[in-house]
């Protein structure tokens, strides 16, 4: 553990070495936002360390300094592609030069995703509820989900694009789309499939059809619910980056879009980090949620 620990501490090291000492044959827009997130990465790997104990956290660590290191000093030594291997300081500097426009884009494809997700949800769920409960609504509905659920959002995403009367409600559709039917589909599953004793016990207290669906059922299925959204949620962002990529006016996706249209992949790298930063910290929000809403499984 402890050949891990160092291993990490002196790629750590060198690349800050580098980035301080180490002169470049390119241009270098600025150094410093680069320093602070080596030291960002360097705690956040030591507080998981100490939290958890893992040693796959400390290779994670090394694997993450050694690519940057790798990937600056081949920059900085002109080695790297000078249009498409821009010098990782000039990528981080882009998060302080352009972080309105980086948090409008945020904010403006957030929007889009929960309203698209939390209409899926709320639709696959309860229609898929009211569907798996009644057999012949079951027998008639799933066999056309089941042509309809595998035909990929995004290859009917320019067609929506184009018919639909804003880009917001196209967009809205397309995530609707993507999360629906797996909803739907899991959730048929989840209450055809469910033990027939607990509907039993159920049936001899005599409760009423609604107890039965909301107090037994939904109940039952709600850690499957809570399980399927960190799929959902990166399909759901897939599907909304497509539509961004063809039609928008902000956004993740237009941010990238945007800056790759006039060959600035500085700020495309930057985009696409940035990206993996708002679908990380959307995973972890929804496994702390399923952590809070179904406590039985933590124990």
């Amino acid at each position: 553990m402890r050949y891990v620990l160092n291993r990490g501490n002196i790629l750590f090291a060198a690349a800050l070495a580098v980035a301080a000492l180490l002169p470049s044959q390119r241009k270098l827009d600025a150094v410093w936002p680069y320093i602070v997130v080596l030291f960002l990465i360097e705690a956040a790997f030591l507080f998981a360390y100490l939290r958890k104990g893992k040693k796959s956290t400390l290779d994670i660590a090394t694997a993450a300094f050694g690519f940057l290191l790798l990937w600056d000093v081949l920059s900085r030594l002109g080695m790297a592609h000078p249009v498409l291997a821009p010098p990782p300081e000039n990528v981080f500097y882009v998060f302080v030069s352009q972080w309105e426009d980086m948090v409008a884009g945020i904010f403006s494809s957030l929007r889009l995703l929960v309203l698209g997700v939390g209409l899926a949800m709320i639709a696959g769920v309860f229609l898929g509820l009211a569907v798996g409960w009644i057999p012949r609504l079951r027998e008639g509905i799933l066999p056309i989900a089941n042509v309809i659920s595998p035909i990929p959002p995004l290859v009917y995403t320019p067609y929506v694009v184009a018919v639909m009367p804003t880009f917001k409600a196209a967009s809205v559709f397309v995530i609707f789309c993507a999360v629906f039917w797996p909803t739907f589909q899991n959730m048929v599953g989840q209450v055809a499939g469910m033990d027939r004793k607990i509907i039993q016990a159920a049936q001899v207290m005599n409760v009423s059809t609604p107890t039965m669906l909301f107090r037994v059922i939904l109940p039952y299925c709600k850690p499957g619910i809570l399980a399927s959204l960190t799929g959902t949620i990166r399909a759901a962002l897939l599907c909304l980056t497509g539509a961004e990529l063809l039609g928008a006016s902000s956004g993740l996706g237009y941010f990238v879009k945007k800056y790759s249209d006039y060959a600035d992949y500085t700020k495309v790298i930057a985009g696409i980090i940035l990206m993996g930063i708002v679908v990380t910290a959307l995973v972890a929000g929804i496994r702390l949620l399923q952590r809070k809403l179904v406590k039985w499984e933590n124990i």
